[in-house]
């Protein structure tokens, strides 16, 4: 057992001497790498090859948050319609309920100490 004590220390060790090992390779073999030189980008745009896209007006770039006109009728017609959908809905609602029997308020029930236990039929999944 005693073998093993300093185990989780030495694993430690070995990680932290790994990441050191691995960030000399790297600075080593950006030394001794060939650096690129790069244009300023006004420069690169003057010489014509480097660029293939045309250049966009800055107008274009940006999108405006303040809604318009059409923005405004549109939401309202799309309100419009969703508050039609739920009268119709409540309408349904109502005329579904004047067949069923009133439920109790959850302050009427009894406390009943059997639990109610659903049917289970073969094509019922849970």
């Amino acid at each position: 057992m005693a073998m093993f004590d300093n185990l989780p220390a030495a694993l430690l060790t070995l990680f932290l001497a790994a990441c050191v090992l691995w960030l000399v390779w790297q600075a080593f073999r950006r030394a001794l790498s060939p650096r690129k030189r790069r244009l300023e980008p006004s420069l690169a745009d003057e010489s014509g090859h480097d660029r293939i896209e045309p250049a966009r007006p800055q107008a274009a770039t940006t999108v405006s948050t303040i809604p318009d006109a059409a923005d405004v009728l549109a939401l309202k017609a799309a309100i419009d319609n969703l508050a039609r959908q739920v009268a119709a809905l409540e309408k349904r609602l109502a005329a579904g309920q004047t067949s069923l029997p009133p439920q109790p308020l959850p302050s009427d029930r009894s406390t009943d100490p059997s639990p109610i236990i659903p049917s289970v039929s073969p094509d019922h999944r849970i």
